[in-house]
Parts: C-alpha cells; structure tokens; sequence
C-alpha cells in the first residue's frame, strides 16, 4: 500500500488489628477457597492485591457483633466479598497501589526520565565525533526477573494465580538483542526472552484447572513458560553525535504456558496428576527508544530507555520498558545493568481461549558490543550539483484503514452459521482494527510485510442456523501477516514490476452465540493458526505531478495450511514533498479453511485509505 507496493515485593507489618471474622454462609464457598480467614487476613491479601478490586458505595459491616460503617471489597476475579472498616480504606488501597503497580512505574518512570535527559542533551551535542558509530551491535543481560499476576479460563474458577497461590519467588534468567543498522538512521531489531519459572505449594483452596481437580491442603506443582522473540525495525527520529532518540515498531510473539502438577493415587497406585494450557499472542508494539552520552567527546557512559506497548480493545493489552545505565569497558565493549518490566501481557480470553495477565519485572545486567561502522552522510552538494540516488528505500505506512466487511460460513467445534456483514455496515460491526505495512528494498530486492487484526461481531437473531437454532451471533478475531521478499524485475521512471513470494501466517478465534428464541442454547468457539504459502506480483505506474497507481495480486495455500487464499489489491495515491504519501484503493481477500471442526471460509473485501512515509 505504500508508494512502492505496499523485584520481590515489599514486606509490610499488617496495619489491621485482628478482629473476628464474620459469619459467613457456607452457600457461598468462601470457607473452601480461603479458610480461616480473619480481617488481618484479609489485609494480607490487600496488600498482596492478587485480584483487581472493585470499590463500591459504603456498607454496614458486621464483626464481631459489631456494626462498622465500612466498604465492601468484590474480588472481580474470584468472585468473593469481605469487609473493611472506614478507616482501613485508605490503607487497603495504597497497599494495593503500592504492590501491584511498583514495577510498571520503576522501569516506565526510569525508561521516560532517560528519554527527558537525552532529547535536551542531543539539543547541545555539538561535536564531529560520532560516540554511537556502529554497524552491528549484540547485547546478552542477565535477569533477575519477579512474575505476577494468573493465569487461567475467562470468567471461571478455572484459574490458579501465580502470587496468592504458589508465591512464586524471583529467578535467574537471560534476554538476547542483536541490532543490525543498515543506514545511518535505520536499524533492523531482532530480541528473545525465554522464561520458566516453578514454585510448590500447599494450597490453601481448591483449584479447577483444565478439567482436573485440586484438592485444599494438597501439595501442587505450578509451572509458568512463556517465550517471547520480536523482530522489529527502529527509525531514529533525531541523530546526533552523543546518541539518538527514535521509534520502535515491533512484531511481538509471545508463547505462554502455565501448567499444574501434582501426587495422585488411581486405583492404590500411585500417579501423577496434570493439567496444562497455554496461549499464542502475535501483537504489534510501537513505542520510542533513545541513547545519550552525556561525557563530552566520550562513550565511557551511556543512558538507555525503551517503552513499547499497544491497547487492543476487548482482546487484551502488553506492556514493555526498560532502563539501563552503561559503562564503556573498551571502545566496542560495554557493561549495562539497570531496570526491566519485561512485559506485562493481558489477555482477556474467549469461551474456549484462557485469560492471563502476567507480569515479568526485575534488575538486569548485561554485555554489550559493537563492531563495524555506517559512513557519516557526505556534505549536501552545491544546489546544481545532481544527487545520486541511494540503494536503500523504505516505505512504511504506520496506520491504514481497511473498511472491510465478512461474508462467509464461520464454524467452530462443528457448529457452523453463515455470516454477512456488509461493507456498508462496518461500523457497527467492526470492534478493532489494526493495520500496518512495511516495504524495506536495496537496489532490486527487498521485504514486503503487511499486519492485519481485526475483530468483527456479526448480530443475525433472526438468521436461521440449521434446523435448529432460530438466530447467532458470532464473533470472528482475524490476525495475518503477510511476509514477502520480492525481486524487481523491471524499474524505470514511469513503471516498476515486482515478482513476490512468501508467507501468509493466520491466527484466528471463531466464537458463536446459536439461539433459539431469545436464549442462548449454545455457546462455544474454537481458537486455530496456520501457515499459507503464497506468491504474486505488483505493479506500480507513475503518473504526472506525484500521483501513481498500484497493483497488486497473490494466490496460495495450496493445501498446505488452508484448501486456497488469494486477494487482490488497487488503489491511487498522491506523494507529498517526496516524503509523504495519501493512499485509496479497494481490497478483495479470500480464504478457505477448516479443520478439526473449526471453518473459516470467508472473503474480506472493502475500501482502504492510509498514509505513508518514505525514508531514504
């Protein structure tokens, strides 16, 4: 679509004065998750704030025979109330407060403070020498990492939380960067993190995880994995000698996977009981990234700050910043330690898809070296004297919009409904939409990437299903990434011609609502990836005074992940200064998949319009 194609938590003494607790009804359950509990337990959980807590009006709290004008606490999660008196409110709350929000605000606080002091420090560097002159650049840190939060199914008692129940402890592991900075101002990023953690425990509740059961009082295994490698490309907005400061677009995969062990006994046999889930998440991330070298015509020290994340509406949200100081050992090698949230994944979850909130944060320390050199810019040529042309483009288009609308059957466990949803009613249709594309060339070869999410709701209560249900409504959660290299096989000033080839990787969750009347008779939905191999062409003509066209095809599948994908894409655009670009054109996108009771059979088509920039 672009112009040429497209820390171990604090300790604190309980500031509550044990108070008998009050009658509890056994109806509830509240004696088979948490036993015994007393008001200065309840305390303890504020302070460890395991669970997001939902604050209303003041109530009258009984204890101890007593009345005291106070709140009620509604653990949105586990689905328990208990009672604090007037004046524990503010206390509960900063405990809360302070607990689960320290880390986030140590490393974003630390990661925005650094890029504050560099961008008034760039603004006086003034000297010819380059302190941050380097092709390749390879960082290894060790890390001192704390997790948080649970993991488990969507509004259900599925669920085990990684603090309240095992107290998972800080751990040892490591995280990779590798820097490559193929202009001056352009870099291609690629980062890994793997993290396993484990932590036993008594369970002071019963646990209902993945169709097996865990008893109280019975010792219980958690294991907690999770991977996370990004590729990623950085434009460093502002170059100079004493460091940059520029914006991070990341393609964030993250793989995570909680599982529960524990002794069982079948038949007088001694055995061991499991239960495991885990999660996909591909998610873009943007956010800035800044260096600064505060000593004057030295790279001794050196300041670093990284914030990246996005909001994705009903689907979740993830969250990553880090900090660091640097010390220059010799001229390539330097020591790093500072501060990391290495993430902070929400996942909301789906009827048949878990929900997770996790948090990885701790200190880091680490090497870091550097090797090569990109050649400092040539000074500007006298006015008449011709430019020559640079080997390297790159197109990126941060934001388009696709008003696109979804015909189609849509299946999930077996249960399969017919879904339209016209263009003409994307807007009260389409939940989210995320698209974003980009085209890095040298000389007649380059990469091409397009990312599309988007989640569209289709309401048919009156759309017969079978012969059953008299009405649906479905949900379909789309994620692709088109991952092309291409070759030019033809560029002169008026026409360029590009043969592609590559991959379509798919993830998507179908969820449906069969009616009959006006209740639900059956909810379900069904969560599948896959992988298309796909090839093409793209044309683009240029016309007079900066206005073009394109083109663009691809066909695959083959039967190597879906029976056949294929789209089409035209538009015209109009180049702005020779730096800026307005896009409009039409996209027409067809797939046809199923397995294993999931069906994704289904064309996209609709209007597309966006805005591109072109670095050179």
């Amino acid at each position: 679509m672009s112009r040429s194609g497209t820390a171990n938590p604090r300790k604190h003494r309980s500031m509550f004065p044990k108070v008998a607790a009050p009658p509890v009804d056994s109806s509830t359950g509240w004696d088979d998750h948490v036993p015994n509990l007393a008001i200065d337990g309840v305390s303890r959980r504020l302070k460890r704030c395991h669970s997001e807590l939902e604050v209303p009006a003041s109530v009258s709290c009984s204890s101890g025979g007593r009345k005291e004008k106070g709140i009620r606490l509604y653990s949105a999660f586990d689905g328990h109330d208990v009672c604090a008196s007037e004046n524990q409110r503010g206390q509960s709350s900063s405990f809360c407060e302070e607990e689960e929000g320290v880390g986030e605000r140590t490393a974003v606080s630390l990661a925005l403070a650094i890029f504050l002091i560099a961008g008034l420090g760039l603004g006086y560097a003034q000297d010819n020498k380059d302190l941050d002159n380097y092709r390749w650049r390879v960082q290894g840190d060790w890390w001192f990492s704390h997790p948080s939060g649970f993991f488990g199914a969507n509004g259900s008692n599925n669920y085990f939380d990684i603090d309240r129940d095992f107290r998972f402890a800080n751990y040892s592991t490591f995280s990779g960067k590798i820097d490559w900075r193929f202009r001056r101002k352009h870099h291609f990023l690629f980062t890994i993190a793997p993290v396993t953690s484990s932590s036993t425990a008594t369970l002071n509740r019963t646990i209902e995880f993945q169709g097996e059961t865990f008893e109280i009082g019975s010792q219980v295994t958690a294991n907690l994995r999770s991977l996370s490698f990004s590729p990623g490309y950085q434009y460093d907005i502002v170059r100079r000698d004493h460091g940059f400061l520029g914006l991070e677009v990341d393609f964030a995969m993250l793989y995570t996977e909680g599982t529960l062990k524990a002794a069982a006994s079948v038949n007088g046999q001694g055995a061991v009981k499991s239960a495991s889930n885990s999660l996909f998440a591909p998610l873009p991330v943007v956010g800035p990234a800044g260096r600064w070298y505060p000593l004057h015509d030295s790279n001794r020290l050196s300041l670093e700050g990284s914030v990246r994340g996005m909001y994705f509406f009903g689907y979740g949200d993830f969250l990553t910043a880090r900090g660091t100081l640097g010390v220059g050992l010799t001229r390539r090698l330097a020591f790093r330690a500072g501060y990391q949230m290495g993430s902070r994944l929400t996942i909301q979850g789906t009827s048949d898809q878990i929900a997770i909130r996790v948090t990885q944060k701790g200190p880091t320390a680490g090497i870091e070296y550097s090797w090569g050199e990109v050649p400092m810019p040539a000074p500007k040529p006298p006015p008449s004297a011709p430019t020559q042309a640079s080997d390297w483009h790159v197109d990126w288009v941060p934001f388009y919009l696709w008003f696109t609308g979804l015909q189609g059957n849509l299946g999930a466990k077996g249960f399969v409904v017919p879904v339209n949803v016209p263009f003409s009613d994307v807007f009260a249709h389409l939940n989210i939409g995320l698209m974003t594309t980009l085209d890095v060339r040298r000389k007649r070869t380059g990469v091409l990437t397009d990312l599309v999410f988007i989640s569209v709701s289709s309401d048919q209560k009156n759309t017969p299903a079978g012969n059953v249900y008299s009405g649906f409504t479905a949900n379909a959660k789309t994620f692709f990434l088109d991952s092309e290299a291409y070759g030019r096989v033809a560029d002169k000033d008026w026409v360029s011609v590009d043969a592609l080839g590559g991959v379509r990787i798919w993830h998507l969750n179908n969820s449906l609502d069969l009616l009959q009347g006006s209740s639900t008779a059956v909810s379900t939905g069904q969560t599948q990836g896959w992988v298309d191999p796909v090839m093409g062409a793209r044309f683009c003509l240029n016309l007079k005074k900066g206005w073009f066209l394109n083109l663009k095809g691809d066909a695959g599948g083959f039967g190597v992940g879906s029976r056949v994908t294929w789209q089409i894409y035209s538009g015209i655009g109009k180049e702005i200064k020779r730096k800026y670009s307005l896009l409009l054109g039409y996209r027409y996108l067809d797939v046809d998949y199923s397995n294993d009771g999931f069906l994704y059979d289904t064309h996209m088509s609709g209007l597309l319009a966006g805005f591109g920039i072109r670095f050179k």
